[in-house]
């Protein structure tokens, strides 16, 4: 964006620059956002840096690195634990919640 706009953008009679180092923020929040499974990474990095204006770009990046993340791979936290052999709760989807509840109707009866 910055080799396409070099003077930055103009926009309602404002021109507003366009800075890398926004976008790389963004990208590391992202990535740490879909290593770990976690949104908080946004609110952590929008912290550190105290711009305003990147916490919705940032925001939008960390939710949708984290939907793809979950869709193809166990978490950082949860590999950890499987690869020591630790004790864990397994991973409730759907059709567990379901077929849990079909039983507890069919006990009632």
């Amino acid at each position: 964006m910055a080799s396409l706009f070099p003077h930055g953008i103009v926009f309602d009679g404002i021109l507003y620059r366009i800075i890398p180092g926004g976008y790389a923020v963004i990208g590391a929040a992202a990535l740490t956002g879909a290593v770990t499974h976690t949104v908080s990474t946004a609110v952590i990095c929008f912290e550190l840096t105290g711009q305003i204006s990147h916490i919705l770009p940032m925001m939008v990046a960390v939710i949708l690195a984290n939907m793809v993340a979950q869709g193809l791979q166990p978490s950082l936290y949860d590999s950890i634990i499987q690869v020591k052999k630790l004790p864990y709760l397994p991973e409730l989807g759907f059709g567990h919640i379901r077929s849990a509840r079909t039983v507890v109707g069919q006990c009632e009866k």
